[in-house]
């Protein structure tokens, strides 16, 4: 699986961006997978074996915490309709009734964040997600909460949303989020350079690049986690992504079952999306992801047995310009 025409257009971007800009791409179909590595060092692009080096992947994040909900649904531990209120200790104000579904599927109505969330006191521009206490979203949720449209009316990508759902899984199994993952999905999958710790990772880590070209600050997820925590390696994405190609995988299954339709073209699953690629007739269920110096993509075609996977230090305005399109390039030639 090398697909060169597309890995090579790839690697003419990287000479549009900063020195030491890499991607570490892995392609997976029936199971098998391919790694391939690319760098911009001095001037030149060259091949890089980085499919053990682990990146912030950012909002590919969603991905294992709708799967951690899908199993919670499957284990009856959970209603996909229970109301968000029924897992918290506080009430939310003026007792808005969104559900678990609804924040996995971004139709709660909450906004992308909260709105004051970036004039906090201890609010750090280089890592703004670090200091957001659990204290600082209870005050948000009790007095100063506001809903954009009605629970299940229509969708509004919602990062708050995302997180407010990891952290009503950590109140329902009784442990911290990053634990929850790791004992459901990183340990299980084997994916041992998975972690929402920059200080646990145990293999190189590519510092990010902003716009500038310039390295920058690592980002933590804080108690809003689950909307885009999670460092990985292309290596153990790979095992994740077969993992949710899989049709006998149940919480994979449900996961893509559940679906609200945004349009024509696209809908929402729990903690995916769905886009029909057209003229290809592909049904591609995918995440990008980005923090300051990194942008990633994960995007499957269940239907094929086939994945996509790739990391990247690039910043996220110029990843999603420049390389999204060409990992769904990639996607369409796996896929046929």
């Amino acid at each position: 699986m090398t697909y060169p025409k597309v890995i090579n257009k790839i690697a003419d971007t990287l000479n549009k961006l900063p020195d030491k800009t890499q991607v570490s791409i892995a392609l997976v179909r029936k199971r098998q997978v391919s790694y391939h590595g690319l760098i911009r060092q001095n001037g030149n692009i060259g091949k890089a074996d980085n499919h053990s080096s682990a990146f912030e992947i950012g909002s590919v994040t969603k991905a294992f915490t709708g799967n951690i909900l899908a199993q919670l649904l499957i284990e009856k531990k959970v209603g996909p309709d229970d109301p968000a209120q029924k897992f918290l200790s506080f009430p939310l104000l003026y007792s808005p009734s969104f559900t678990l579904r609804h924040l996995a599927m971004h139709t709660s109505g909450l906004q992308r964040m909260p709105h004051d969330f970036d004039i906090q006191s201890n609010f750090d521009k280089e890592n703004p997600f670090r200091n957001y206490t659990e204290d600082q979203l209870i005050s948000y949720l009790t007095q100063n909460l506001r809903l954009d449209s009605q629970p299940g009316e229509k969708h509004l990508y919602s990062n708050l949303g995302a997180g407010l759902l990891s952290y009503i899984i950590s109140k329902i199994e009784g442990k911290p989020f990053p634990k929850v993952v790791a004992e459901r999905i990183f340990i299980p999958l084997k994916m041992h350079h998975s972690t929402f710790d920059v200080r646990e990772v145990q293999t190189e880590m590519v510092r990010g690049i902003d716009e500038k070209g310039n390295f920058c600050s690592h980002w933590d997820g804080g108690i809003l986690n689950g909307c885009l925590g999670i460092i990985s390696t292309a290596e153990d994405l790979s095992r994740f992504a077969i993992m949710a190609c899989d049709p006998d995988d149940v919480a994979a299954t449900l996961q893509a079952t559940e679906t609200f339709p945004i349009n024509h073209l696209e809908s929402c699953n729990l903690g995916w999306y769905e886009l029909q690629i057209m003229p290809a007739n592909i049904r591609m269920q995918g995440l990008n992801g980005g923090t300051g110096g990194y942008g990633a993509s994960i995007l499957l075609n269940r239907k094929s047995n086939c994945a996509i996977i790739l990391l990247s230090n690039i910043s996220p305005g110029r990843y999603m310009e420049l390389i999204y399109p060409l990992a769904k390039e990639l996607l369409i030639e796996l896929s046929n």
